[in-house]
Protein backbone atom coordinates (compact mmCIF):
# COMPACT_ATOMS: atom_id res chain seq x y z
CA UNK A 1 0.00 0.00 0.00
CA UNK A 2 1.15 3.39 -1.17
CA UNK A 3 0.98 6.95 1.20
CA UNK A 4 0.10 9.68 -0.26
CA UNK A 5 1.70 12.59 1.39
CA UNK A 6 -0.23 14.69 3.64
CA UNK A 7 -1.11 17.99 3.20
CA UNK A 8 1.52 19.67 5.36
CA UNK A 9 4.31 17.81 4.19
CA UNK A 10 3.00 19.41 1.27
CA UNK A 11 3.11 22.89 2.36
CA UNK A 12 6.64 22.21 4.16
CA UNK A 13 8.02 21.34 0.60
CA UNK A 14 6.44 24.39 -1.17
CA UNK A 15 8.02 26.60 1.79
CA UNK A 16 11.42 25.54 1.26
CA UNK A 17 11.19 25.80 -2.43
CA UNK A 18 10.83 29.37 -1.99
CA UNK A 19 14.28 29.32 -0.20
CA UNK A 20 15.92 27.60 -3.00
CA UNK A 21 17.67 31.18 -4.66
CA UNK A 22 18.82 31.98 -1.28
CA UNK A 23 20.17 28.54 -0.66
CA UNK A 24 22.09 28.69 -3.41
CA UNK A 25 23.69 32.01 -2.67
CA UNK A 26 24.25 31.01 0.65
CA UNK A 27 26.33 27.81 -0.85
CA UNK A 28 28.30 30.17 -3.59
CA UNK A 29 29.13 32.71 -1.03
CA UNK A 30 30.29 29.65 1.06
CA UNK A 31 32.05 28.12 -1.43
CA UNK A 32 33.86 31.36 -2.62
CA UNK A 33 35.22 32.95 0.65
CA UNK A 34 39.28 32.45 0.07
CA UNK A 35 39.65 32.28 3.67
CA UNK A 36 36.82 30.24 4.65
CA UNK A 37 37.41 26.76 5.88
CA UNK A 38 38.30 24.44 3.14
CA UNK A 39 35.78 21.78 4.94
CA UNK A 40 33.04 24.08 4.87
CA UNK A 41 34.12 25.44 0.72
CA UNK A 42 34.41 21.62 -0.69
CA UNK A 43 30.87 21.18 0.71
CA UNK A 44 29.33 24.19 -0.66
CA UNK A 45 30.95 23.36 -3.96
CA UNK A 46 29.61 19.25 -3.65
CA UNK A 47 26.22 20.90 -3.01
CA UNK A 48 26.06 23.33 -5.53
CA UNK A 49 27.46 20.69 -8.30
CA UNK A 50 24.57 17.68 -7.09
CA UNK A 51 21.67 20.29 -7.33
CA UNK A 52 22.82 21.53 -10.81
CA UNK A 53 23.81 18.36 -12.61
CA UNK A 54 22.79 15.57 -10.09
CA UNK A 55 24.35 13.48 -7.73
CA UNK A 56 27.51 11.05 -9.77
CA UNK A 57 26.62 7.50 -10.54
CA UNK A 58 28.09 4.88 -7.99
CA UNK A 59 28.85 2.06 -10.34
CA UNK A 60 28.45 -1.58 -8.52
CA UNK A 61 30.98 -4.33 -8.76
CA UNK A 62 30.56 -6.26 -11.34
CA UNK A 63 29.24 -3.53 -13.83
CA UNK A 64 30.76 -1.39 -16.45
CA UNK A 65 32.93 1.19 -14.66
CA UNK A 66 32.74 -0.99 -11.77
CA UNK A 67 35.15 -2.87 -9.70
CA UNK A 68 35.54 -6.19 -11.52
CA UNK A 69 34.22 -9.29 -9.95
CA UNK A 70 37.04 -12.17 -9.85
CA UNK A 71 35.61 -15.16 -8.42
CA UNK A 72 38.10 -18.65 -8.11
CA UNK A 73 36.48 -21.66 -6.90
CA UNK A 74 38.91 -24.44 -6.20
CA UNK A 75 37.81 -27.94 -4.33
CA UNK A 76 40.54 -29.51 -2.39
CA UNK A 77 40.51 -33.12 -1.68
CA UNK A 78 42.43 -33.72 1.07
CA UNK A 79 43.14 -38.08 2.50
CA UNK A 80 43.72 -37.24 5.96
CA UNK A 81 45.25 -40.71 5.91
CA UNK A 82 48.18 -39.10 3.71
CA UNK A 83 48.59 -35.78 5.75
CA UNK A 84 51.60 -36.16 7.34
CA UNK A 85 53.44 -33.94 10.21
CA UNK A 86 50.43 -31.15 10.18
CA UNK A 87 51.44 -29.92 6.76
CA UNK A 88 49.76 -29.98 3.60
CA UNK A 89 48.96 -33.66 1.90
CA UNK A 90 51.34 -34.71 -0.46
CA UNK A 91 50.58 -35.10 -4.24
CA UNK A 92 50.89 -38.77 -5.02
CA UNK A 93 53.81 -39.44 -8.11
Amino acid sequence: MVSKPSKAAGEIKALAKKHSKAAIKVLAAIMNQADGPATARVSAAQALLDRGWGKAAQPVAGEEGGVPVLARIERVIVDAAEKTDGGAAQPED
